[in-house]
């Protein structure tokens, strides 16, 4: 039985005209919702405040403890994924930091963290492997 899972973002025109809606596979699918629950802060889904993760809680912050920092929201990433996205297990999260310096349009320079995520594990229905990859920027330091 071939299962397909609904494309995000919805085209609501694509509904609303009764149009083909776009599928996607299972891989794809598990994909999608990781990027969400990286996109998501905790308590922005009110039927599910635990849904989303860390990240944006530490946007404006200045990381004093990079390595501190980075154990706390890879766990905070990995026991989401595992609570939120049923279909990945033996989930394993890996986290890179790393300070970069962005030009702006007005002679400002910033310095920013980037941080890479990667998100591996077993699909469960297929007993295929599954690998995620993602980045952020975030911070709040700027200078000219």
């Amino acid at each position: 039985m071939f299962v397909s899972f609904v494309n995000i973002p919805l085209r609501l025109g694509d509904v609303r005209h009764k149009a083909e809606i776009q599928r996607i596979s299972l891989k794809d699918s598990i994909h999608n919702m990781i990027h969400l629950i990286n996109i998501t802060s905790f308590g922005e889904v009110r039927h599910n405040p635990s849904f989303g993760c860390d990240i944006w809680k530490f946007d404006f912050e200045n990381i004093y403890n990079p390595h501190s920092f980075r154990e706390e929201l890879r766990k905070s990433l990995q026991n989401t994924i595992k609570k939120n996205e049923p279909r990945l297990v033996e989930v394993n999260v890996d986290l890179q930091l790393e300070q970069v310096e962005v030009s702006t349009r007005i002679k400002n320079k910033r310095i920013k963290t980037r941080i890479m995520i990667s998100v591996t594990g077993t699909i469960e229905k297929t007993n295929e492997a599954f690998k995620h990859q993602e980045m952020f920027f975030i911070g709040p330091l700027s200078y000219s």
